[in-house]
């Protein structure tokens, strides 16, 4: 190998040590190279080039406007925000009017500025104020709100040493007391009057000298509607307009001698000021608890992966991209402050007034995604805010089409002005100036049900494509799971052009030339506020429709499943129905209101919300258990069990990637269960309407023919067919979950659930209004609330502390003090129920639950005194070991319940409440040594108690000691005459109580022994009980593991064959549908269309509000395009 020198010297050497000895005193290699004559005046010039650049910023281009308020909006919303704000804050009374500046010119800006990309730091903590305890426990404090119960206003901050428009704080006391509160002033407003308004120490009587509560209510009213000539510490944004529609009316107006489209105002629009409400919420206590900057969130575990965290909204990648967008814009000339995000929720949805009348309001609400999901999300921290209440079609339209048109308006033509109503105003998306809100908002959630979302996405309602956010055909409905299914989901495509047929051209709304341009997306020819307003801005309107458990699950593919399950139990004959309402009954309270009791017949699913159907899927596996014959029963177990899985998945509050991943198979596992079900399970039972089905059949029959005056039709007698229809939105929204939660974080933040809350506020304002004009003075009742919170803020508290008892009731429920979150448990003080042990014992000494009572609580007491750090259990005591420990008097005290803390999956403190005669059952850690046990051990508390003891040891002076402990009877099958089958816990080992539901297809035993104690009274025991670990979703978390909050325990692995005839390969689920009971059941199918009506008629008024027709036929049968795409599969 030949290896040369520089070309100068042209020497070539066979080795590298011979050519290194040669560079050493080469002198070619040592000469300097002139190319490199002027390399440090070239690096000073590059610097100082640099330094030019750096200092001279130029000035951007600004543009004269031309075209009004929609140049200045596009101004507004490209430009730095924050300082318009600050100034508008720092600003009192108006300034004098400054002349424009004439704009600066153009000038040259050479190189183009880099791209600031963003920062990121990895932190040990989260970006936020340290949060005590208290901030992380859901459990509420009686003695009053934590301070993360922060309130909300719509107004600007009071001067504190005010009370305007109120003379003196006595009478601010008092129209406080009247406008906050409930609106039936009960014994508890009285008790709060007395000790809030009277016993105050600045409450003076001479102060109601003239009082008149008339005048000072119209004197608030004055003050909030923003007098200019009233000065006032307050101002309000809420306005009352009308809407201006356009009226299809058939005719052509094309022609300049055409007549013009006709137009209707719809009166009774009231909005609020959007300006105003971003503005009092950023300035007030709220403001401060805002998240301004998004961050990212991870976690980790010994030996296992790090993952992504998905909790809050602003630490989803919506929020996280908003904000380098907007970092990525150049900043304003002159401006330095930092630019941050307003995450805006909205939530709307029609609901009735009254359980009487067709009086109805349909609300929009606003929530701040700035703000924690846990204060946000509960009715007490006031953080909605009430920003329009749209009005609906009035009466006299039916007048006004017939004058222009000649004929009554149809169906079509009232569902198009609704439509138009919805859409003709931007007022969710602009301020009082018609421009985009300053401090950079950004829409990001949009949570409705169903037939609200198509009204904002202008999509006809269960079209051919019936979902809002995707064009999947109502055929590929049932692919729910597949991996062709998830990728099909893409945003729609949004055409306007085809209004011109209608309003233009004079077309029908549902002619064939609409329709032909419309039809293949579902689309409908209407103008869209946020399309037209918010395009340039490449907003998609489509992306903020998020999922809606609720309504989609809940209310949706849960109820039809089990409303068919009932049709299935009927056509199975027998006692099945009432062996199901039995079992219902059966099942056990459990929580705060987790699970309630079963009062009524579940077959009859009579005025049931969506709360009632989500404790009868958590119950319903072992009450359908063994109901129908095999294999139907084993096919109808794993159908339940897929769904509560589910459930309990898309419901978390906080999610991991592992739990996402485990979120995405339990759709698969679902959908294919779904097939399943639909092939195999549903063919074999004729099912026909429930009779509560029929009567709403029949009715709306008779409806129908008194409407269009049909004379000797008679209405057809008989059940119908009634089959189960997969090809619904609401099936389909399933498969949307995983997705929606990686860009927008955890349902619970845009559940439609939290704006169902709301309307509890609104009905109760109603109730106060006399009936005439509503919705006006709803907007009043709503501005009297909402200037009394402001002013409390400024108002110190001399209300007297909560009415509560300390101790134990002996005759009634526990009414135990408030637990602090950071204690484990907690047991009542009180000595109001003593045991006298020796006495006690020898009344029931035939009870074998109470054998041996007294040695197994001293063996109990010392193993704890001895080393209270180990848990073992059974060890025995000799005779003198029990002599040394005294009991005094030989007294215990019992207790009727027992507080236990506990962190979730969550990383919040939660709190069970044991009660030896309701809420019975624990939860332990097993102790159990061998390698597969179980990972918990339960048990059914028998009694709480406490004593004080007395342990003589040598060499100390013995000391009374209060020792807890609880004596149980442990669920191992063991009969009541087994030592081990009674025994003593240490409550500090209670992990939580649980929810136990009887095997009730096992069975029961006759009881033969006289264990009183542990029994009571019953003649019969169940042989086996669930545990229903689908109770809440801590529980879920328990069992299935990775919970963040949870100690990792041993859980059970999953058997690789459990889901082996469940999960079905995507080339054959074609195959799956194609069965001869479908082609049968599509042949028997008649009169699809007015059979699709019967769901939404039984549904509380709660849930679907005025217009309750417009979602009536999506869940029941299936058409025939659902129809055809099963044959085609």
């Amino acid at each position: 190998m030949s290896l040369a020198c520089v070309p100068a010297c042209g020497r070539v050497f066979q080795s590298r040590a011979a050519l290194g000895i040669h560079r050493a005193a080469c002198p070619h290699l040592a000469a300097p190279d002139p190319s490199f004559a002027n390399l440090a005046a070239w690096l000073a010039e590059k610097r100082s080039r640099k330094q030019r650049h750096q200092d001279d910023v130029p000035a951007p281009i600004a543009v004269e406007s031309t075209s009004g308020d929609v140049q200045d909006s596009l101004w507004l919303a490209e430009t730095d925000c924050e300082r318009v704000l600050t100034a508008e804050l720092q600003i009192v009374t108006p300034s004098d009017p400054v002349e424009d500046t004439p704009p600066p010119a153009a000038q040259p800006t050479g190189r183009g500025a880099r791209k600031k990309r963003p920062t990121w730091k990895i932190l040990e903590q989260l970006p936020q104020p340290t949060l005590s305890l208290a901030d992380l426990s859901d459990v509420p404090d009686p003695s009053g709100l934590s301070d993360q119960n922060v309130t909300r206003a719509v107004m600007a901050p009071i001067v504190p040493s005010t009370f305007a428009p109120f003379k003196n704080i006595s009478q601010w006391r008092l129209m406080n007391w009247m406008w906050q509160g409930s609106h039936m002033k009960s014994l508890e407003e009285l008790n709060r009057l007395v000790d809030e308004v009277i016993c105050a120490p600045d409450f003076r009587k001479e102060d109601f000298v003239g009082f008149d509560a008339r005048r000072e209510t119209a004197k608030l009213d004055v003050a909030l509607s923003g007098d200019p000539m009233v000065p006032s510490p307050v101002s309000d944004g809420w306005r009352e307009v009308d809407v201006r529609i356009e009226v299809p009316d058939g005719k052509t107006h094309r022609q300049a001698a055409d007549p013009p489209i006709p137009t209707f105002d719809v009166p009774g629009l009231h909005y609020c000021s959007l300006v105003e409400v971003l503005k009092s919420a950023w300035m007030g206590v709220k403001g401060g608890r805002f998240h301004l900057l998004p961050f990212k969130e991870f976690w980790s575990r010994e030996g296992l992966r790090t993952q992504r965290v998905y909790g809050e909204l602003y630490m989803s990648d919506a929020f996280n991209a908003a904000h380098e967008q907007l970092q990525a814009k150049p900043q304003e000339l002159g401006c330095e402050l930092e630019r941050v995000i307003c995450a805006l929720m909205f939530w709307s949805d029609s609901t009735h007034l009254a359980s009487f009348g067709n009086a109805s309001l349909w609300p929009i609400y606003l929530f701040f995604g700035n703000q924690s999901k846990y204060s946000r999300g509960k009715p007490s921290t006031s953080s909605c805010e009430h920003v329009a209440y749209i009005p609906k079609l009035p009466d006299a339209f039916h007048d006004y089409f017939k004058s222009i048109s000649g004929t009554s308006p149809t169906a079509d033509v009232l569902t198009h002005c609704r439509r138009e109503i919805m859409h003709a105003h931007g007022i969710i998306l602009k301020g009082e100036d018609g421009v985009t809100r300053r401090v950079y908002p950004r829409i990001f959630t949009y949570s409705a049900d169903y037939p609200e979302k198509i009204l904002l996405a202008t999509v006809r309602n269960l079209g051919t494509c019936p979902c809002p956010r995707c064009k999947i055909p109502k055929s590929k409905i049932c692919e729910l799971g597949m991996k062709r299914d998830d990728a099909r989901c893409t945003n729609d495509a949004r055409n306007d052009n085809p209004r011109d047929f209608i309003y233009i051209d004079g077309k029908g709304v549902k002619s064939t030339a609409v329709k032909g341009l419309l039809a293949t997306e579902s689309l409908v020819p209407t103008k869209n506020a946020f399309s037209e307003k918010l395009s340039s801005f490449s907003f998609n309107l489509f992306s903020m429709l998020v999922v809606d458990l609720m309504h989609e699950f809940e209310l949706g593919v849960w109820k039809v499943v089990f409303t068919h399950l009932i049709r299935i139990l009927y056509a199975h004959g027998g006692d099945a129905i009432q062996m199901l309402n039995e079992r219902f009954r059966l099942v056990a309270t459990f929580g705060h209101g987790t699970i309630r009791r079963f009062s009524n017949n579940a077959s009859a699913m009579k005025k049931l919300a969506a709360r009632d159907f989500e404790d009868l899927l958590q119950c319903s596996l072992p009450v359908f258990e063994g109901l129908l014959a095999e294999p139907y029963d084993k096919h109808v177990q794993e159908l339940l069990f897929a769904l509560a899985e589910w459930h309990a998945g898309a419901k978390l509050r906080i999610h991991t990637e592992q739990t996402l991943e485990d979120l995405q198979s339990a759709t698969t596992h679902l959908g294919a269960r779904l097939r399943h079900f639909v092939k195999y399970t549903c063919p074999s039972f004729d099912t026909k309407e429930l009779p509560r089905e029929e009567a709403a059949r029949v009715r709306r029959q008779q409806k129908r023919q008194a409407n269009t005056n049909m004379v000797g039709n008679r209405t057809p007698g008989g059940r119908k067919r009634k089959l189960f229809n997969l090809s619904t939105y609401k099936c389909h929204a399933l498969g949307d979950y995983p997705r929606q939660i990686r860009v927008f974080r955890t349902s619970d933040s845009y559940s439609t659930q939290t704006g169902e809350m709301e309307h509890k506020s609104v009905k109760s304002w109603y109730a106060r209004t006399n009936k005439n004009n509503a919705t006006r003075q709803i907007t009043l009742l709503q501005r009297h609330k909402q200037a009394m919170i402001q002013h409390s803020k400024d108002v110190p508290s001399h209300g007297k502390p909560p009415r509560r008892r300390g101790g134990v009731a002996v005759d009634g429920a526990d009414p135990l003090p408030y637990t602090p979150p950071d204690v484990h448990h907690h047991i009542s003080h009180s000595r109001n129920s003593p045991l006298y042990v020796l006495h006690w014992l020898s009344s029931n000494a035939e009870d074998p639950a109470l054998t041996d009572f007294l040695p197994k609580l001293q063996d109990h007491l010392l193993e704890r005194l001895e080393d209270p750090d180990v848990v073992t259990e059974g060890q025995q005591f000799s005779e003198d070991q029990r002599a040394r420990l005294i009991i005094p008097n030989d007294r215990i005290f019992a207790h009727k319940t027992m507080h236990v803390n506990y962190t979730t999956y969550d990383v919040r403190r939660e709190q069970d409440t044991i009660n030896p005669q309701t809420h019975t059952d624990i939860m332990m850690l097993q102790i159990d040594p061998e390698e597969n046990a179980h990972a918990f051990t339960y048990a059914r508390v028998l009694g709480i108690f406490h004593a004080d003891i007395l342990h003589n040891v040598l060499g100390t002076l013995p000391a009374v000691k209060r020792m807890e402990f609880l004596y149980v009877r442990w669920f191992r099958f063991l009969p009541v005459d087994d030592p081990g089958a009674f025994t003593f816990v240490n409550p500090d080992d209670v992990i939580r109580g649980i929810h136990l539901i009887p095997g009730f297809a096992h069975g029961q035993s006759v009881v033969t022994d006289n264990a009183v104690f542990a029994r009571g009274d019953v003649e019969k025991e169940w042989n086996y009980h669930y545990v229903n670990f689908f109770v809440d979703r801590d529980m879920y978390m328990r069992y299935k593991g990775g919970g963040i909050g949870h100690h990792p325990v041993r859980t059970a692995e999953n058997d690789p064959d459990d889901r082996r005839e469940a999960v079905i390969d995507e080339d054959d689920a074609a195959s799956e549908l194609q069965s001869d009971g479908y082609a049968v059941a599509r042949d028997a199918t008649e009169d699809i269309e007015e059979e699709e009506e019967d769901e939404e008629e039984e549904v509380s008024e709660e849930e679907v509000g005025e217009d309750e027709n417009e979602d009536e036929k999506m869940d029941e049968e299936p058409d025939e395009e659902a129809m055809a795409g099963y044959a085609a599969l």
